[in-house]
């Protein structure tokens, strides 16, 4: 396992477009960070009273959205680029199990990932107070919760880093995987939305956009509010275990044809 698994840590690490899209949304994560929700923003501060108090809080949603994307990119193209190259192959011979080759791929995606999301969280959290003070304005006390607000944006990026492992797995296409992780959470779910109405937040990727809502306190609803009245809504854990529920059955699923498909 150790062997596997150091293999894929080297990969993930010396791949180039590991560090073009970690540096890209990196990038863009902190220009909306610093500009749009901090510099040009804040002139909201006053006419958001008495919600000012949660302007930093509700700059979740585009946060962990942003870096989610990032995250979701990194683990599709780790995998699909032995596909594209066929050095799939030269993987599997190398490994005496394919189990071991998967889970090491899972490990060292979920290690990056969070590495990745845990900075960039941060840096955007900070930007975020740094761009209202660069505006002249100045936030009043803020309500709130910095660990959960990291935790929320490390478990959205991680949960894409394994959707997107678990889409290239399945279609085993570059170009299909990549599709398929931006079209079914927004072209095909938000269409599915419009039949299902208050029970879409049983859908896997609207169920884990409700981990990110931005929060309520004493029945203020933070600024920036991103959530859909018409898609219903579930709190940030059952949100977590509705998308985890069907990541788990497409895993298995996955893994099933991982081990099947053109065994040796």
């Amino acid at each position: 396992m150790k062997p596997t698994l150091k293999a894929e840590f080297k990969k993930i690490l010396t791949v180039r477009s590991t560090y073009v899209i970690s540096l890209l949304f990196l990038l863009l994560t902190c220009f909306l960070a610093f500009y749009i929700q901090g510099f040009k923003n804040a002139g909201e501060i006053q006419a958001m009273n008495p919600v000012a108090k949660l302007f930093v809080a509700g700059t979740i949603t585009q946060i962990a959205n942003t870096i989610s994307v990032a995250g979701g990119l990194i683990a599709l193209l780790l995998l699909a680029h032995e596909y594209r190259y066929n050095t799939i192959v030269y993987t599997l011979t190398a490994s005496k199990s394919r189990s071991k080759v998967l889970a090491s791929k899972i490990i060292a995606i979920l290690a990056y990932v969070f590495v990745f999301s845990v900075i960039g969280s941060a840096l955007a959290l900070g930007l975020v107070w740094a761009g209202v003070a660069a505006s002249g304005h100045v936030l009043p006390h803020q309500d709130i919760n910095y660990l959960t607000f990291l935790a929320k944006s490390v478990f959205m990026a991680e949960a894409y880093a394994m959707a997107g492992l678990v889409f290239i797995t399945l279609i085993r296409n570059q170009i299909g995987a990549i599709a398929a992780l931006f079209i079914l959470p927004n072209t095909v779910e938000g269409l599915l939305s419009l039949l299902l109405k208050k029970n879409s937040v049983y859908m896997p990727f609207t169920g884990l956009q409700q981990v990110v809502q931005p929060p309520v306190v004493n029945g203020i609803a933070a600024a920036h509010k991103a959530r859909d009245i018409a898609t219903g809504y579930i709190s940030a854990p059952r949100g977590a275990l509705v998308f985890l529920v069907y990541l788990v059955v497409a895993w298995l699923v996955a893994w099933y044809l991982f081990l099947r498909r053109d065994a040796n």
